[in-house]
């Protein structure tokens, strides 16, 4: 029972600052974060060949959701 409590605080505790820095991530605008987290986004944009500042079309959004989907698939067959 201890558990459940415990998760349930955790994750009201979280939701608010995880909320707080979601918003500020889709509207573009800086975070604490970005110092961290922009040198590994860059370095694997780099790895992958993805431009940041172009757009996705319709078949390149829809061919991206199944490779992503395959790849889950793939990982949790060779998990079980």
């Amino acid at each position: 029972m201890m558990d459940i409590v415990l998760t349930f605080g955790l994750t009201f505790l979280m939701a608010w600052p995880t909320g707080h820095y979601m918003a500020k991530v889709f509207a573009g605008e800086k975070t604490m974060l970005d110092t961290f987290f922009n040198p590994i986004e860059n370095l694997l944009y780099k790895l992958i060949g993805i431009k940041a500042q172009q757009g996705m079309s319709w078949s390149g959004y829809a061919s991206a959701l199944l490779m992503s989907n395959l790849l889950v698939g793939v990982f949790a067959y060779l998990i079980f």
